[in-house]
């Protein structure tokens, strides 16, 4: 009988209590000892590891560098391995690269670890599938064709895998959240392809960082009575303090998380705190509102000068943007009312109609078209078959959106422009002019600034009238 060491009785009792205790597998096997704020997340691993096959799912959200995809992406997953070495799991991000990266370090665990042999001594890699986008570890079954772990990017291909679990790692990137069109990939991916490669009752884990309010895990907030748990992790206590222990050791500084709020307090409510829904987490911080129902009799009343700005839409898919038009009046006070606004994905004929249906209702002097791939042919259109209709397309500003949102500020903030508070529309122009740039649709700021750029630069009639009347002496 050979001779073992105490510290080698030690290193193997210590390993089957980390085979069954998942903090444990943290300490021993990373190395690292879980921070307040990791707790809720440990729990949810030791849940998924006790239950396997039960359906839990969780959503982590939680600010850059919180340690979420060390803990969960690599940690997590090479226990799940080990304690369930004939299952099959899939690691997903939202490229091919960053998901081969956490399978690279998931294989150097079960390759070259010490204390991972004394937690699952049986566990040895196959040579003939040992890469970076699947890998598979000796099993029972020899004729088990699917990989033991699958690595790849969201809209990669899944097809002919199975999967008893999944960790989706950023799902979607700070850049492809800003784009419709990606933001549709990659959950039309999940829906109609990840999700048909789950096993009955699968475990599933999302994490990642909020970039904008409708992205991916925004979308599974609103499946959250489907069973998804969500554990939030926010940058700041309530108190202020920043959720890294107070000590240094880890994490980032008190001094860091206030630095970051100063240089860009909306990027830090969204991806820090987690928080893109929160009014006033855009450049426009809130819309000054008027009581009233806007009416002909209204413009009357304030004597408005009205006129309507149209931000138009390239096409008409549903993954593209929306076409915005808002319709606003100019009082003798340099006071923009909004009266209506017109939204949706119009073909150039329906857009037409939205056109005249605006002039029908609101009899504005000027509609402005922004010069793009819809809104021109429309004008075109409208002007050879009606030529009374005031339409005139307009050169898109140079700047970009940001830059016409910054522009907007000061007339809103100054109540130079305000907007309907009873109008059925106002709750979803207040929620897209104020959370920009942290929303996936930009149309409303576009219109808008058409609209505001155009008709400030008007005169109002009764300017005309104050005018002094001079008149001409004969010597």
């Amino acid at each position: 009988m050979p001779v073992v060491s105490k510290t080698t009785v030690r290193l193997m009792a210590r390993g089957r209590r980390a085979a069954k205790n998942f903090r444990e597998f943290v300490r021993f096997v990373g190395g690292l000892d879980p921070v307040k704020h990791q707790k809720e997340q440990v729990e949810a691993c030791q849940d998924i590891g006790d239950n396997p096959n039960s359906g839990r799912k969780y959503i982590v959200v939680a600010p850059p560098g919180s340690g979420k995809s060390l803990l969960i992406g690599v940690l997590f997953v090479a226990w799940m391995i080990g304690k369930y070495p004939d299952e099959h799991i899939g690691l997903l991000s939202y490229a091919n690269q960053p998901a081969w990266k956490q399978s690279a370090a998931v294989r150097r665990i079960i390759e070259k670890s010490k204390p991972y042999h004394f937690t699952f001594p049986g566990i040895e890699k196959d040579p003939s599938s040992w890469g970076s986008s699947e890998f598979k570890i000796g099993r029972k079954s020899l004729i088990d064709q699917h990989p033991t772990l699958r690595c790849s990017g969201t809209q990669s291909a899944v097809v002919s895998y199975r999967f008893s679990g999944l960790v989706f790692d950023d799902p979607i990137s700070q850049k492809q959240s800003s784009n419709a069109e990606q933001l549709e990939k990659a959950w039309d991916n999940y829906l109609m392809t990840i999700t048909t490669r789950l096993i009955d009752n699968a475990w599933q884990m999302v994490i990642g960082t909020r970039w904008v309010d409708d992205d991916f895990i925004g979308s599974l907030f609103l499946r959250k009575l489907e069973g998804w748990k969500i554990i939030h992790v926010k940058a700041l206590n309530p108190d202020g303090t920043t959720y890294w222990p107070p000590d240094g050791k880890y994490g980032y500084s008190q001094k860091f998380m206030e630095d970051k709020k100063t240089l860009d307090p909306e990027l830090f409510q969204v991806a820090y705190m987690g928080e893109p829904g929160k009014e006033g987490t855009g450049i426009i911080k809130k819309l000054p509102v008027y009581r009233e129902v806007p009416t002909l009799e209204m413009i009357k009343k304030l004597d408005l000068l009205v006129a309507v700005g149209w931000d138009t839409a390239y096409k008409d898919k549903e993954k593209n943007d929306y076409t915005v038009g808002y319709v606003g009046g100019l009082d003798a006070y340099g006071v923009i009312w909004i009266l209506d606004r017109r939204k949706g994905r119009f073909t150039t004929p329906k857009l037409i109609e939205q056109i005249y249906e605006i002039q029908e209702a609101w009899n504005p002097y000027e509609q402005w078209v922004e010069d793009s791939g819809g809104g021109t042919p429309a004008v075109q259109i409208v002007v050879a078959e009606t030529p009374g209709i005031p339409l005139t397309t307009v050169t898109p500003t140079q700047g970009g959106k940001r830059s016409r949102a910054h522009a907007l500020v000061p007339y809103i903030k100054g109540g130079r422009v305000t907007f309907s508070r009873h109008a059925e529309w106002f709750e979803n122009s207040r929620y897209n002019l104020t959370r920009f740039p942290f929303i996936t649709h930009d149309d409303d700021i576009d219109a808008l600034w058409v609209l505001v750029s155009n008709l400030v630069g008007m005169t109002h009639p009764a300017e005309y009238e104050k005018r002094e009347i001079r008149r001409l002496r004969m010597r």
